[in-house]
């Protein structure tokens, strides 16, 4: 059986892994088939704490090779399908540069329609029905 798993190196304390491909009675640290990115638990930004190659990824999984639980929560975690795992992958990077643009334009909408009712309700007291009703088309 072939298996993705991670492949440790770094020293005591500084771990740093690698990606890759096994047979299934390969040792820890031995060679891979392939490799596939790297991990590194201790780099505190997100985009660089790992490097993966997805194609690459995609095309071991499609072929039946199996993740281990720790691959497997990584590539979930970067927004890959991981088949028969019964789990939901996160967003991909750009679905989450998406997700936050349109939440930033949701919130200008927001902040656009507070400043033109108070705008609104500033005038309200001195305009007349029909004033108000054209002020509402216009936009004010």
């Amino acid at each position: 059986m072939v298996r993705i798993r991670l492949k440790r190196f770094g020293r005591k304390n500084r771990p740093f892994f690698r990606l890759g491909v096994f047979h299934g009675g390969t040792r820890r640290d031995g060679r891979a088939i392939e490799e596939l990115g790297h991990y590194d638990p201790i780099v505190a930004e997100a985009d660089k704490k790992y490097s993966l190659n997805r194609e690459r990824i995609g095309y071991w999984l499609s072929v039946g090779a199996k993740p281990s639980e720790t691959v497997e929560a990584i590539l979930l975690s970067q927004g890959i399908d991981v088949p028969g795992s019964g789990k939901q992958r996160a967003p991909t990077p750009e679905e989450r540069a998406a997700r936050e643009a349109e939440r930033e334009e949701k919130r200008q909408k927001r902040e656009v329609a507070i400043q033109r009712k108070a705008v609104q309700q500033a005038t309200d007291a001195r305009m007349s029905r029909k004033e108000k009703r054209e002020a509402k088309k216009a936009g004010r």
